[in-house]
């Protein structure tokens, strides 16, 4: 009975609201009770979304978006490196990513490339197109052209030096670093850490013997580091602590981010939305992980690669393939 009410309310708001099915989706968002009978059913019009309110159920019918008019839109797109266009903590990318880019730069959108990466590490990866490029690195802290750093996020200095402390009083199988705008810091040039930042990834990362020595410096983020477990190690304690002071994300299994507290890579594309007088709904975005997830669900546009974690896939609007397939790069050529 309850399955015969449902289809009578659905095809009578159809009808009411000149509702071309094919144009909408609806899915159920209350379990049926075990009822019989059909109470009065209503049903409101809000932009872009129907909800047909029943006593026992509640139905939102959702209109399908045009991709086509978007691309037609888009005037900045930013995507993520590692685990997005390349594998993590490699300088390897399919070299057809440069002309592609370059072609849509051409055409008078702006291309941001938006990363956990140090800047001289995201310019080594486009070393072809580099000068034609923006850049929002170390995970949102810092936005910079070619040339120069437009914008600074930096963390207060008791902030990141708390957190250092933590790490090394509670996890002492993890390591860590300490970023500045243009290069960074860690305790041990031996270590497996240092190596791979310095050796795969390209960044500028110098050795110190004590980080909590630093003085005026400007620190934009504090990462932990760990090679198979770091967000596992920083859950029981680290990351409830911190999240209440910080912006806190893994990104990767490796490693664990901390910003100053609202700064994420969302925080640097609206900096440049509003340097260039562009919406949200103007604005591509793609990414894989936890400290994608502010800029996949404000941009108008956004992909998560199907390789991506879950919850990520979730607060994208879209999916495209998994970056070993280049996904981002086919829904880049929709663009040309």
């Amino acid at each position: 009975m309850l399955y015969q009410i449902l289809r009578l309310c659905i095809q009578r708001t159809i009808n009411c609201n000149q509702i071309t099915p094919s144009v909408f989706l609806f899915n159920i968002n209350e379990p049926f009770p075990g009822k019989s009978s059909a109470p009065t059913t209503t049903a409101t019009m809000t932009n872009p979304a129907l909800t047909l309110h029943h006593a026992y159920f509640t139905i939102t019918f959702k209109q399908k978006q045009d991709k086509q008019k978007g691309i037609q839109m888009i005037k900045l797109i930013a995507s993520d490196v590692d685990g997005t266009l390349v594998k993590d903590g490699t300088l390897m990318i399919n070299p057809e990513y440069m002309n592609v880019i370059n072609t849509l730069v051409d055409k008078g959108i702006i291309f941001v490339v938006c990363s956990g990466r140090q800047f001289v590490s995201e310019r080594k990866l486009f070393a072809p197109i580099a000068d034609k490029l923006y850049y929002i690195s170390d995970g949102g802290t810092v936005v910079r052209t070619p040339d120069k750093i437009l914008k600074t996020f930096p963390m207060d200095e008791e902030l990141w030096k708390g957190m250092c402390r933590m790490v090394r009083d509670t996890l002492p199988s993890c390591d860590y670093f300490v970023g500045t705008p243009d290069y960074g810091y860690a305790e041990d040039a031996g270590s497996r850490m240092f190596h791979w930042l310095r050796d795969s990834y390209g960044f500028d990362i110098r050795e110190t013997s004590d980080v909590l020595s630093i003085q005026n410096e400007d620190v934009i983020k504090f990462t932990v580091y760990h090679p198979n477990e770091c967000e596992e190690l920083c859950t029981p304690e680290f990351i409830p602590y911190w999240k209440k002071h910080a912006q806190v994300a893994a990104a990767g299994k490796e490693w664990v981010d901390c910003n100053a507290l609202g700064v994420s890579k969302w925080t640097a594309i609206s900096y440049l939305m509003e340097h260039f007088g562009i919406a949200a709904d103007e604005v591509c975005v793609f990414g894989d992980n936890l400290n994608d997830i502010e800029m996949l669900t404000n941009a108008g546009t956004s992909y998560a690669v199907s390789n991506a974690r879950p919850e990520v896939i979730q607060a994208a609007k879209y999916t495209c393939a998994p970056y070993w397939e280049s996904g981002v790069l086919q829904i880049l050529k929709t663009f040309l």
